[in-house]
């Protein structure tokens, strides 16, 4: 089972991104509701390239940990946007 953190409402600045709420965990069934319902999200793979391109859930995002630098640059100008990121998961 992949596990699933959301980011709600990230708030990013030029130098700084801080979450403005709470981190808290997805159920897959929340995720698989969500994309049914085509809700508006960012869904964010960390798992390394190789693996992104072995499989991934559609519209997913790939950021590995060692692109995570980046991640500001990356993200849409929508402070209000949930951001979901998820990895293959160990136990």
């Amino acid at each position: 089972m992949l596990p699933l953190f959301l980011a709600a409402l990230f708030f990013v600045s030029c130098s700084t991104m801080q979450p403005t709420r709470p981190i808290t965990d997805v159920s897959i069934e929340q995720l698989k509701k969500m994309l049914d319902q085509k809700s508006d999200f960012l869904l964010v793979d960390t798992r390394t390239e190789y693996e992104f391109r072995q499989g991934h859930i559609p519209g997913a995002l790939n950021i590995p940990p060692h692109r995570f630098d980046g991640l500001a640059a990356l993200l849409p100008s929508d402070k209000d946007l949930q951001i979901i990121f998820y990895c293959r998961g160990h136990g």
